[in-house]
């Protein structure tokens, strides 16, 4: 029977939600995995419920997209400590569909002057296509109808499948059936705990593929190699740009900016991991005092302002040093996380202020 979350039984649904997490870590902390699937499965789940709020089925397109995402970088070759150059096993057999495409496409892009699966997507519209049909056939085959499988028995605690092992993607669009229909619920509790599972879904991902691959686990380069860094370099020019659509100013306080100007992620990269411009914008020491914190109410709305009146700006920015843009994503996971937000969360105003968050937020 599948599991329900929201029947109006405060008990139930506490209990519902502790057989979730369960059910959650146990799938995480899986010790007989033989590829990073499923852990990419779990990831590009959380990343698509908060990329769609409000939906009660995801397509299984839009996860293949997710999954693509999170293997793009990945298909880099890694040099360790020792300068040792190699490319991360991300499966224990020779070699993997999904990552042979998804480094074809990679590497078709980067001929083309692309850095991104974003750019991918603009500047290689056929080899992007191929390689997600790739991704979507391998993921609807096996690990979407295996992920809930305890034993030989499915017991459904994510979404519901109607399909076997083995079934092709292809043959799920021609029925109408390519569609992963959430349990209730679960939508809203993937985007609370996202930003509390993504942490750990990297650590025994990174573990995987250290033991694949021969690399020493507590080697932190492995991890900001296959997930990247929060803190990276922004170029000197991109920063120069925004600073000059904030004409000048810290996005928080309002000041002048002087010659320490910080680049922060409006909703925090510990959250959802988003470069897009959109999510960018330059302030002076009010960085360091937001930290990973959500913005208050009236930051919210300046910066909601923004996505709406300088659309063209951005994107013009973004197109100049061949950044991510993606406005529609970006709000997306704005909406979701702060109409999840827990009433009395606190939400950072300036300096060690704070205010509680009460919603509604639209």
């Amino acid at each position: 029977m599948p599991l329900l979350f929201t029947h109006g039984c405060e008990t139930c649904d506490v209990a519902a939600d502790d057989v979730l997490i369960e059910r959650l870590l146990r799938v995480i902390d899986e010790g007989r995995r033989t590829a990073t699937y499923k852990l990419a499965l779990l990831l590009g789940l959380i990343d698509a419920a908060a990329s769609s709020p409000g939906s009660s089925s995801l397509p299984t397109r839009l996860v293949a997209e997710r999954v693509l995402d999170l293997y793009y970088p990945q298909t880099r070759n890694f040099v360790d400590a020792g300068g040792a150059s190699l490319l991360p096993r991300q499966i224990t057999m020779k070699s993997s569909p999904v990552l042979r495409a998804v480094e074809r496409l990679r590497l078709t892009t980067e001929a083309r002057g692309g850095r991104s699966s974003a750019d991918a997507a603009r500047v290689a519209p056929r080899e992007y296509s191929d390689a997600l049909d790739s991704v979507e056939d391998t993921f609807v085959r096996y690990p979407i109808p295996l992920l809930q499988v305890v034993g030989s028995t499915t017991i459904p605690f994510l979404y519901e499948v109607d399909w076997s092992e083995g079934t092709t993607a292809a043959s799920l669009r021609r029925q109408g059936r390519d569609q992963l229909r959430l349990l209730d619920g679960v939508v809203d509790r993937l985007v609370v705990l996202g930003p509390i599972l993504r942490p750990l879904i990297e650590l025994h991902w990174v573990r995987d593929v250290a033991r694949w691959s021969g690399i020493a686990t507590e080697d932190e380069q492995l991890r900001s190699h296959l997930f990247g860094r929060e803190r990276a370099a922004f170029p000197r020019a991109f920063v120069r740009d925004l600073t000059d659509l904030q004409d000048g100013s810290c996005f928080y306080c309002g000041d002048r900016l002087g010659k320490k100007v910080e680049v922060d992620h409006f909703l925090a990269w510990s959250r959802w991991p988003n470069d897009a411009i959109e999510n960018l914008v330059v302030a002076d020491r009010c960085n360091s005092a937001k930290s990973d914190h959500v913005a208050a109410t009236a930051h919210l709305a300046r910066w909601r302002l923004r996505l709406e009146t300088a659309a063209g700006p951005l994107r013009d920015v973004a197109e100049r040093h061949r950044w991510p843009t993606d406005p529609t994503r970006t709000w997306a996971l704005t909406q979701s996380t702060y109409t999840h937000l827990a009433p009395g969360t606190p939400l950072w105003l300036h300096g060690r202020e704070f205010e509680l968050a009460d919603g509604p937020w639209w």
